[in-house]
């Protein structure tokens, strides 16, 4: 039966593209039988969406807007995630942070030292980067006392926004407007740095999720904002981050990416104790990263960490895993990519501090990637992972149901 309905899908796939290739081809062919109206009409509209991408306004909001509307939202699962640092992580403590959020801007004034051609001279450079720091260290101080929230170690009442990350996606934002040329890698690594240090500051239970990700969109605005004062001081015609060509369109894109969702756990009954209890939904926050070739299989990683709460008090369960297996990307239209994976790793369940059991999990995904820039997207997934590990005293195997939002730095 499941052949017969494969065939039959696989049929009706080919039919219509049979009557696609017709179409086009009696439009491009015979001008009597088809209008051109329609073709004048989605280029018109391509050209309104390609004048917007080149105002200023566009250019600085396109990655930082989004970031302040998820710190929006993220207000309201902050607790949840450092109580999952508190389950997975409660010693941890390292100062990688307070270093690497300046190894993007050291990286560029390196490659400037040593010759290596980029965006803008000394001058416009120096320029861009003294507005940019300037800009990012007002805002931010500006709502730290202002805002005057309390940091998840309540030790000082100046959390919001977390300035390592502001500082963090400025510098990398500076060396990818500098170099972005040169190689996808630089991109890549500087991004790659940001985000690091921004998992790090929670990891040090200094921030909260929303604390970083306003961070990170007030360090890319300020970045923003300098380069374009710069130009026009210099009076240089601005050079805009725009997706108006046919390989941008439809280049399949890999990334790096941090996510958030929440998970439902199975079974949900368990007997702990002689007690019947109830897993709340959980909690998870993954990083993972894939890598595609441009006929759309590739390879994904993924580390993830997730908790749930315990009813009538007994605590948190949790569970952390880290797989890989191949993935396939396929572009549903222009920058909107759905996306599918089957991963299989290692895994342990905890119970509050401690580790119960450990395994093996397999993990079936999919998700839709939407490219908000060259170098940004936002992706939607659902992800079913089954593992090894006994569920307590339930007789089955943990499994859980996961959904959420990924903020993906493409290359």
């Amino acid at each position: 039966m499941k052949n017969n309905c494969l065939s039959s899908t696989g049929n009706r796939t080919i039919r219509w593209r049979a009557l696609w290739a017709v179409f086009s081809l009696l439009v491009t062919v015979s001008p009597t039988w088809a209008s051109t109206s329609d073709t004048l009409d989605i280029q018109d509209n391509l050209s309104r969406i390609q004048k917007l991408q080149r105002t200023s306004a566009y250019q600085i909001t396109k990655q930082g807007v989004p970031l302040l509307f998820a710190s929006a939202l993220a207000t309201s699962i902050d607790k949840r995630i450092q109580e999952t640092r508190q389950v997975n992580m409660s010693s941890f403590s390292n100062h990688f942070d307070d270093y690497l959020q300046y190894a993007p801007m050291a990286a560029m004034f390196g490659m400037k030292l040593a010759g290596v051609k980029g965006r803008s001279t000394w001058g416009e450079m120096m320029t861009a980067d003294v507005i940019s720091a300037a800009l990012m260290a007002g805002v931010v101080n500006g709502l730290k006392y202002t805002v005057k929230r309390e940091r998840p170690n309540q030790r000082k009442n100046n959390s919001f926004p977390s300035g390592h990350t502001a500082t963090a996606f400025m510098a990398a934002t500076m060396l990818y407007k500098e170099y972005k040329d040169l190689s996808p890698w630089v991109g890549i690594g500087a991004y790659s740095a940001a985000t690091l240090v921004a998992t790090g500051r929670m990891m040090n239970n200094r921030h909260w999720l929303s604390d970083v990700l306003a961070g990170a969109g007030i360090g890319i605005m300020s970045t923003e904002v300098g380069y374009l004062l710069s130009d026009l001081i210099f009076r240089k015609k601005p050079l805009f981050d725009v997706l108006d060509d046919d390989a941008s369109y439809t280049r399949i894109p890999s990334f790096i990416e941090y996510s958030v969702g929440y998970s439902s756990l199975f079974p949900r009954q368990i007997i702990m104790d002689g007690k019947e209890l109830t897993s709340y939904q959980g909690l998870n926050t993954t990083i993972s990263a894939a890598y595609y070739l441009q006929s759309g299989w590739g390879l994904n990683l993924q580390a993830a960490i997730l908790s749930a709460k315990l009813t009538q008090g007994q605590g948190i369960v949790g569970a952390t895993s880290f797989s890989m297996g191949p993935g396939y990307s396929y572009r549903l239209i222009p920058r909107i990519f759905l996306n599918s994976k089957v991963e299989v790793g290692y895994c342990q369940l905890l119970y509050n501090h401690d580790v119960l059991h450990k395994g093996i999990s397999g993990t079936a995904a999919t998700s839709i990637l939407a490219q908000i820039s060259p170098a940004m997207g936002l992706r939607l997934y659902l992800d079913y992972v089954y593992t090894s590990l006994p569920y307590f005293d339930s007789g089955k195997r943990l499994n859980y149901l996961s959904t959420g939002l990924a903020i993906s730095a493409l290359f």
